[in-house]
């Protein structure tokens, strides 16, 4: 095994949990390796996969491997359960053990899931989100049509297919440098998951209209619901991150997106807006359980008493941003969460305390095995 690729997982995996408990807010666990393999330049691409692997299937099975790792449970040994032998691996299926403990999942969040769908559905729900998560790719088609992107990229042997429920994506078979691609430099196309996508479609922003992204962050969906606007009217990004919000302009520049304005909290434009939208989308901070493959970090920090939190947090944010809805507008709910106290309840308590009626039916996504994340999205408007 080669020594320098196991002492900078294990660096890895100490530095993280160290920023975890010193940095407020913290670093998802893919944001924070790409911070580490920028600090750590040296590695060349295979160390850095390895690494990145290995990162990520400990925090998977942490739990399944504390199950058989002596006391204490420190990562180094719990790196060593994980490379002494696979027999570790068997335990997923040995069903003398705790459901919670075999699934690799902490007690209070499987509970959560079985009381939604029952024992057997949350255990398969389980096992998809302990894959790794697959790569979609959101064609910029303010620029270039899927069809063009998709015969770029299959002509340079990159295993690509198109989406089945987003019109605008693309998926990859397979792990793939993209970045260095001049279709990517170009802007042709952004690294975003097909459960994005979907959501952003739900604003259907035609030129001319006025569309406000009240938890925009770096600016994501707003560019999937941009294209078709035509660079007439508005996109408004709002967002309480600074570092965010300045991501997004670089991203809206690259994709040759001009109708948009940046809003943090303090901007002077954000009281002159109210009750003049058009569309309103409120990607609510969630506690992210439909997307765990992608960090799955996140699973050891839910506890019940933090998701009560994100409901109260999500309902103080709608009412925020329902303000600036104008009459005959539309607004649009979602989250990356599996769980009805974040989705169906927050929006049948959101139409009964503000007036609101479901302008469709709600979509609602459990998280695709070699698929998509979980999402839930939900339109309402003013009765």
């Amino acid at each position: 095994m080669n020594a320098t690729r196991v002492r900078h997982l294990e660096n890895a995996l100490l530095l993280f949990d160290k920023t975890r408990k010193t940095e407020t807010p913290y670093l998802p666990l893919d944001l924070f390796l790409r911070r580490y393999f920028q600090a750590h330049k040296f590695l060349d691409s295979k160390d850095r996969a390895w690494v990145s692997d290995k990162t990520y299937e400990l925090h998977r099975w942490r739990g399944l491997i504390d199950h058989l790792t002596p006391q204490p449970h420190s990562w180094v040994n719990r790196m060593r359960t994980f490379f002494t032998s696979d027999r570790w691996r068997s335990q997923t299926q040995n069903k003398r053990l705790p459901n919670h403990v075999r699934c690799s999942f902490p007690p209070e969040l499987f509970k959560r899931f079985e009381a939604s769908v029952g024992t057997k559905v949350a255990i398969e729900l389980c096992d998809i989100l302990n894959e790794p998560a697959m790569t979609f790719l959101r064609v910029n088609t303010a620029r270039i049509s899927r069809d063009k992107v998709y015969a770029f990229l299959t002509s340079r042997a990159v295993p690509v297919e198109k989406t089945l429920s987003s019109k605008i994506g693309l998926v990859l078979s397979s792990k793939q440098k993209l970045l260095d691609l001049p279709e990517y430099k170009l802007g042709y196309f952004e690294i975003q998951d097909e459960s994005s996508q979907l959501i952003a479609q739900q604003v259907d922003a035609k030129p001319g209209d006025l569309v406000l992204d009240y938890c925009g962050g770096s600016g994501g969906k707003a560019l999937a619901f941009a294209a078709p606007m035509l660079n007439r009217g508005q996109i408004f990004i709002h967002d309480t991150r600074d570092t965010k919000l300045f991501e997004s302009r670089r991203r809206f520049r690259k994709a040759g997106i001009h109708n948009y304005t940046i809003l943090p909290p303090s901007h002077p434009l954000l009281p002159k807006l109210r009750g003049r939208m058009d569309w309103i989308l409120v990607d609510a901070p969630c506690s992210q359980t439909g997307a765990l493959r992608r960090n799955p970090d996140m699973k050891w920090t839910y506890t019940d008493e933090r998701l009560w939190r994100w409901v109260a947090m999500q309902r103080e944010i709608f009412e925020a941003a329902l303000k600036y809805m104008k009459d005959g507008g539309k607004i649009v709910y979602a989250t990356c969460s599996t769980l009805e106290e974040e989705n169906a309840q927050q929006v049948r308590y959101f139409c009964e305390k503000f007036g609101l009626y479901l302008a469709q039916p709600p979509l609602h996504a459990r998280p695709q095995s070699r698929g998509m994340d979980s999402f839930f999205c939900a339109t309402m408007e003013r009765r």
